[in-house]
């Protein structure tokens, strides 16, 4: 069931990305190109502002900054959102696989990978929310909501994914080699997805 319902989000995702592709050719939807990107982001809440010393989250703004400049950036983003949702949506359905019980490291970590399934879906529905719009008048606007809030949603989700590695990498060596089969496989998605999304960019 839950992999039904990932693959019914990609083709929702992919449906979206293919509507604000169609209608940017027609040049009346949302044109990243033109909003002020260094201002919406000086406008982000403090919780934002107090993680910028660390490195990880620099990437990620450099990163994000570069890709929200363009809808096929955005295409790189949600791209790599779907790869980092059904690397969750995997370990969860691994872990319970594993049919003992589960240990509390590895709890936290399935807990925190729920917590990004639920981001991942709010950022693969935001496309369709806020990013297409069919009404001229009010495009700017649009445009400007949508950059704000995509950047918010995957800041939130890279910031979670940090953390998971944080506890991904203090699980015990002893760790059942089942639980650490499906969190090394998880590790590895995890650890992709900045670069993935630059290369993408890259790629354009």
């Amino acid at each position: 069931m839950k992999t039904i319902t990932i693959c019914l989000l990609l083709i929702v995702g992919g449906t979206c990305l293919l509507s604000t592709n169609a209608n940017a050719t027609a040049g009346d939807s949302t044109n990243f190109e033109d909003i002020d990107l260094d201002t919406l982001i000086a406008e982000l809440d403090d919780e934002y502002v107090d993680v910028q010393e660390y490195g990880f989250i620099r990437s990620v703004r450099k990163v994000l900054r570069k890709a929200l400049k363009s809808i096929r950036g955005v295409n790189c983003i949600v791209k790599e959102v779907t790869e980092i949702l059904t690397a969750a949506t995997d370990y969860v359905d691994a872990v319970d696989a594993c049919g003992t019980a589960v240990p509390k490291d590895v709890a936290a970590i399935v807990k925190s990978c729920k917590d990004i399934i639920t981001i991942c879906n709010n950022i693969i529905h935001l496309n369709s929310q806020l990013c297409s719009t069919d009404d001229t008048d009010s495009n700017q606007m649009s445009s400007k909501k949508c950059t704000y809030q995509l950047f918010k949603a995957t800041m939130k989700l890279a910031r979670k994914i940090n953390t998971t590695l944080k506890q991904i990498a203090k699980l015990p060596s002893d760790t059942s080699s089942c639980f650490g089969t499906a969190t090394n496989q998880l590790k590895e998605t995890f650890n992709n997805f900045l670069p993935n999304i630059n290369a993408c960019i890259d790629d354009m």
